[in-house]
C-alpha cells in the first residue's frame, strides 16, 4: 500500500526510503492547483518506478530539472525524461484507440502508466486482456472528462449557453480545495497540505473507478457479449437479445448491425422471478 505523500516546496528534504534507495522525487507547480496534476501525482506513485515518491511544488526550472519526473509544468512532454507537461504551444498528444480529446497532465500519465496501474490493481500480468478493456473503458468513463475540463473543451458543439451549471464534478470539487482568499494562512506550508487533500480526492475517485471497472463492469460485459453474440438464435432480426441471468446491460453499450440499417435500440428481455422485463439499449461500442 502506497504511504501517503509527502508533500513539499524548494529546500526539500535529502531524505532515504527505509531500504536506504534516494526517494525519487515528482515535480509540478506550486499555486492553485486543478484536478489533472493532483490526479497524476496520485497515479505516478503507484507505479514500480514512482512508489511512494516525494511531490515537490515549484515553477523554478532549475529545480524541476534535478526531479525525476515532472507534471503539468516545465512545458516538456518527454516520456522517456518522465516529463509530462501539455501547456506547450505545439503539443497535440491525445489517448488514441479512437479517442481525439486532448490530454492533461493526468491523461498523459495515464496513457503511459495506465496499464501497470490497473494490472497492479487486478493482480495479473500487464499483457492479460482485461488489462486493455480496464484500460479503454476507465478512460472513457473517467479519466476523459478530466482532459477535458483542464483543457476548456466543452462536452457539445453549441454557442448556447447552457441550462444549468454543474460545479459538483470531480474537477470543481479539487478546485474548492484551493487556499480561500480569506485564509489567513496563505504560506506554501498549507498549499501543501491543501494539495495532499486533493491528491487524495481525486486518487481515491479514480482507484473507485478502476474498481467498478473490475467488480461490475467486467462481469457485466461478459454476459452481455455471450448473450449478444446468440442473439440471432432468439429471432432472425438480431434485434431481440435475452440475457441469460440479469446483468446492468444499460452500461456496456451493446451494438449490432442489421442487415437493413445500423440497429439504434437492443430490446432485450431478463426474468425476474415470475416476471418477465422488457427493456431497451441506446446501441454504442462495447
Amino acid at each position: 500500500m502506497a504511504t501517503p505523500p509527502r508533500v513539499s516546496s524548494p529546500p526539500y528534504s535529502t531524505a532515504a526510503s527505509p531500504n536506504h534507495a534516494p526517494v525519487k522525487r515528482v515535480g509540478t507547480h506550486n499555486g492553485s492547483f486543478h484536478c489533472d496534476e493532483a490526479l497524476g501525482c496520485f497515479m505516478i506513485r503507484l507505479t514500480d518506478k514512482f512508489a511512494n515518491a516525494e511531490i515537490v511544488r515549484t515553477r523554478d526550472p532549475q529545480v524541476l530539472e534535478t526531479l525525476d519526473a515532472v507534471l503539468d509544468v516545465g512545458g516538456v512532454y518527454d516520456p522517456s525524461r518522465d516529463r509530462y507537461d501539455h501547456h506547450q504551444k505545439g503539443f497535440l498528444e491525445v489517448f488514441g484507440y479512437g479517442f481525439s480529446t486532448k490530454l492533461s497532465s493526468a491523461g498523459l500519465v495515464y496513457k503511459h502508466f495506465g496499464k501497470e496501474i490497473i494490472a497492479k490493481e487486478l493482480q495479473v500480468d500487464e499483457d492479460h486482456p482485461d488489462v486493455l478493456c480496464l484500460f479503454l473503458a476507465v478512460y472513457k468513463s473517467f479519466m476523459e472528462a478530466i482532459d477535458a475540463v483542464d483543457n476548456g473543451i466543452n462536452r457539445y458543439d453549441t454557442d448556447k449557453p447552457p441550462r444549468y451549471v454543474n460545479n459538483t464534478h470531480l474537477s470543481s470539487r479539487v478546485g474548492r480545495l484551493n487556499l480561500d482568499w480569506t485564509d489567513p494562512d496563505q504560506s506554501s506550508e498549507k498549499e501543501n497540505e491543501a494539495f495532499q487533500r486533493a491528491m487524495a480526492l481525486a486518487g481515491s475517485e479514480f482507484l473507485e473507478s478502476v474498481r467498478f471497472h473490475a467488480r461490475s463492469w467486467l462481469p457485466a460485459r461478459s454476459v452481455v457479449l455471450g448473450c449478444l453474440a446468440a442473439r440471432f438464435d432468439v429471432d432472425p432480426s438480431g434485434e431481440i437479445m435475452v440475457l441469460t441471468r440479469f446483468c446492468p446491460v444499460s452500461i456496456i453499450y451493446a451494438r449490432t448491425n442489421s442487415a437493413k440499417d445500423q440497429t439504434t435500440f437492443i430490446v432485450y428481455l431478463f426474468l425476474i422471478e415470475r416476471w418477465v422485463w422488457l427493456s431497451t439499449v441506446e446501441a454504442s461500442p462495447v
